[in-house]
């Protein structure tokens, strides 16, 4: 089995095919790709994905593999046939740094070149609009961990515009909420300062803004993903503590900036969801990338999320996605385990309880559940802290389980994404769920089609690319378009 180890004085080699995962994609492509089995009847639709694409210029390398420009992929699907496209996002960032050749702003785990003094005040960190991608009221939405929101073409990828972020904060964060009854867009950001703010803010399917709040943090942590229900907004801040002097002086970057105490606990901030005072419970310590969904019974919220002891693939001493792109392996002991919180409106009360040990990341719901009671969840599993090589389905109620695994020196498997079967009259949680994987064989990437309510059956149907994806993090499928 595929594993990570602790620094040592020889460091371990990473097997040349996982390296791709931070190995740069040129984009542009647009091709009909080979299909292994048969698609089923009903899938149609189009898979749209986001990841960082581009992790070299002017002889300077991103330090980790969750950092580099926005590469946004189209899958669609119809008849039995697949067409694959895909582009780079046209962020400021990415048109001023191609036509120049060299690397113009600092990101968020690589400091610009130049040294210190070119990366004052942070060096002037810019969106690369690659971690999400939302098909959301007709557009097709790109985001990063801040700024701008980009707005791509659904059919051709080219971007076509911008919704700016809000006065109140510094961007929005790259994880969005969908209400499926309203069609709210819910978008959360943070701010840093002498202490650090936390930014709600509501859209109608319009995209016009119906309300915004914000609230100061009673710490100043980063956070990446967020959760909601019917009247709440809930934020885990969790102990990654940030400290800005470093980061403003010059001389580290935002991810080195941070350090994790789970000896601090976690905190819950429940915000009603039209603004109010905040609520606070205080959690075991934990780190979350990923909540699955919350909502409201009884008088309790619960909570689901993937969250690890300590996020020593991400942070620390020598993380595995910081080695991975020297060609190493590095620290991931901590599996991603899927955790439930229980929170009492009533009484104040909170718990945590851990649901399955194993490692996981990337949960997903079949999204006409969002925001309310949940029955089923879809993980990525197995493999290494952040890195997974099967699919798993959860029912969330009585613990049960599906899994199918490629096994993790075989495939690397991405978010499996949702595709309903009926996005209207159908019955939750009857689709298919779509995985981006990464095959060592071939050193290709391919997209692994599962019946959702029979995960242990394997894959239906793998859609089959002639080059490789660098990691992908997030997705959405449409039955339009």
């Amino acid at each position: 089995m595929l594993s990570a180890h602790a620094a040592q004085p020889s460091p371990t080699r990473a097997p040349e095919w996982l390296a791709l995962l931070g190995t740069s994609e040129h984009g542009g492509r647009d091709y009909t790709p080979e299909i292994e089995g048969t698609l089923p009847d009903g899938l149609a639709g189009v898979l749209y994905r986001n990841g960082p694409g581009l992790f070299e210029r002017g002889g300077h390398r991103k330090q980790h593999l969750l950092d580099g420009d926005g590469l946004v992929q189209r899958l669609s699907i119809r008849n039995g046939k697949a067409h694959y496209r895909n582009a780079f996002v046209q962020t400021p960032k990415y048109v001023a740094e191609e036509q120049a050749g060299v690397f113009k702003h600092a990101t968020w785990t690589t400091r610009r070149p130049g040294g210190m003094l070119s990366n004052l005040m942070g060096g002037d960190i810019a969106s690369q609009a690659g971690v999400t991608v939302y098909p959301v009221h007709g557009k097709i939405a790109a985001r990063d961990e801040g700024g701008d929101t980009f707005l791509l073409d659904p059919r051709s990828l080219a971007t076509t515009g911008t919704q700016k972020v809000s006065a109140l904060s510094g961007g929005y964060k790259a994880h969005a909420k969908l209400d499926p009854d309203t069609n709210e867009w819910i978008l959360a950001g943070q701010g840093f300062g002498p202490s650090m703010s936390l930014h709600v803010a509501i859209y109608r399917p319009t995209l016009e803004k119906v309300r915004e709040f914000r609230f100061d943090a009673p710490r100043q942590v980063y956070i990446h993903d967020f959760l909601a229900t019917k009247n709440h907004v809930i934020f885990v801040l969790h102990p990654c503590h940030f400290s800005p002097f470093g980061f403003l002086a010059g001389m580290k970057s935002l991810t080195d900036s941070l350090s994790f105490s789970r000896d601090d606990g976690t905190v819950l901030a429940v915000v009603p969801k039209d603004g109010g005072a905040p609520r606070y419970f205080d959690v075991p310590g934990s780190f979350m990338w990923h909540a699955l969904n919350a909502h409201e019974t009884g008088g309790e919220i619960i909570a689901d999320i993937v969250a690890y002891d300590a996020p020593d693939h991400f942070i620390g001493d020598n993380p595995f996605f910081a080695s991975l792109m020297r060609g190493e392996m590095g620290n991931a002991e901590h599996p991603g385990t899927i955790r439930r919180y229980v929170l009492s409106l009533e009484t104040g009360a909170a718990r945590e309880e851990i649901l399955d040990g194993g490692n996981h990341e990337f949960p997903m719901t079949d999204p006409r559940v969002q925001l309310g009671n949940h029955r089923v969840g879809y993980f990525a599993c197995g493999g290494v802290g952040g890195l997974n090589s099967g699919i798993k389905r959860m029912d969330m109620r009585t613990g049960a389980t599906q899994l199918f695994d490629f096994g993790a020196d075989n495939v690397q498997v991405g978010e499996p994404v949702f595709a309903a079967r009926d996005e209207t009259a159908g019955d939750v949680d009857e689709g298919w769920l779509i995985a981006q994987c990464l095959e060592a064989k071939s050193r290709t990437t391919f997209f692994a089609v599962f019946d959702a309510r029979h995960v242990e059956d394997g894959p239906l149907a793998k859609i089959r690319l002639s080059h490789h994806v660098p990691i992908s993090f997030h997705g959405a499928w449409t039955g339009q378009g």
